[in-house]
């Protein structure tokens, strides 16, 4: 990360998305039809590729199951899937039930999602009406790990659930006024969001370690590391917000995401950031990210569905376990990313040279 050009790099990635689908008495034969048919329209008009928009598709009614994976097919194959091979099957609605077995099974590595580098993960849950089992805890939970989910509504649907279900206000219905073709455009807009959004909307925050192992001269080229990275970022409240925590025995938080607006106040605060020495605890800071840090109360638009990016500068060697604290913050929805503070001494020593 020695370099502007890999750290804007780090602000995109192409999204991740299952799709639920509801496979229930309640939907009915005629209109799961309807929804195979938007689905093929919906998916055919996306770039699907392992290394760009990976999909999957799960069914549930009283069960759920897994149609296949996020790695597992090409465009073409899941096409094939939609056309021929999903069928309609009964039974009672348990959409809580589904939504935990989204979160279980296809938000995982081992799945093809890429939530721990990052991407944008949407899920897509359609339903024809209210479920009989409780459905927010579960909602809840896929949103706390950085899913955005999108609601669709069919024959009977209940607004209410629907509204619990979804990131607000991502709700959608295929009945009355609203047309297919008006819907499937809804939601490609809101999965192709992250495409065009490129670089340049992120939430990053940089992890220093001011530990005596640094020393005095290593730290003063993190500082211009920092400074080089912040001032070639496109900084403001609605594009890339920038959050600073400096460690060493503890974490101390400089400033969170939502501290600054403007980049000349971030740049102001980078030059006359102290250092001060001590042992190094990465493992407790990194903890210190996911927990107040990365939050909606320290400005983290998680929630929204925006990146979260944590960029860890360090010597490497640490008086406690960062391992399991970096497995947290990553499963929490938040891309890791470490610089040895010791990689930066030959950088900036050629160029001054």
């Amino acid at each position: 990360l020695t370099t502007v050009k890999e750290m804007k790099q780090l602000a995109f990635s192409f999204f991740v998305s299952p799709f639920s689908l509801d496979t229930s008495t309640s939907i009915g034969q005629e209109n799961f039809q309807k929804v195979k048919n938007f689905l093929y329209t919906l998916v055919s008009s996306l770039n699907v590729s392992s290394d760009q928009i990976r999909v999957g598709l799960a069914q549930y009614s009283d069960e759920t199951f897994t149609v296949f994976l996020l790695n597992q097919y090409s465009l073409k194959n899941v096409l094939n899937h939609l056309q021929g091979r999903v069928t309609f099957l009964g039974g009672p609605l348990q959409t809580g039930r589904a939504l935990e077995f989204l979160h279980q099974v296809f938000f995982k590595e081992e799945a093809g999602s890429r939530i721990s580098q990052g991407t944008p993960q949407f899920a897509v849950v359609i339903t024809s009406a209210k479920s009989k089992d409780d459905v927010a805890e579960a909602a809840e939970e896929l949103k706390e790990i950085g899913v955005k989910v999108i609601s669709v509504g069919v024959q009977n649907f209940d607004r209410e659930e629907m509204e619990v279900i979804a990131t607000s206000p991502l709700v959608y219905q295929i009945s009355g006024g609203q047309s297919i073709s008006q819907l499937h455009q809804d939601i490609t807009n809101v999965l192709e969001a992250p495409v065009q959004q490129h670089a340049s909307v992120a939430d990053i925050v940089f992890l220093v370690d001011e530990s005596s192992r640094i020393g005095i001269r290593n730290f003063q080229l993190t500082r211009t590391f920092l400074l080089k990275i912040v001032n070639a970022l496109d900084i403001g409240p609605n594009n890339i917000r920038v959050g600073l925590v400096s460690y060493s025995d503890e974490p101390r938080l400089e400033f969170t995401l939502d501290t600054f607006e403007d980049k000349s106040d971030i740049l102001d605060y980078l030059k006359i950031l102290p250092y001060r020495g001590g042992r190094t605890y990465t493992g407790a800071a990194i903890d210190f990210l996911r927990k107040k840090v990365f939050t909606q109360e320290a400005g983290s638009r998680k929630n929204q569905g925006v990146q979260q990016l944590a960029v860890v500068i360090t010597d490497g060697q640490s008086f406690d376990d960062f391992v399991e604290p970096a497995s947290k913050l990553r499963h929490h929805g938040v891309a890791v990313y470490a610089e040895l503070s010791m990689d930066l001494l030959p950088t900036y020593t050629e160029k001054d040279s």
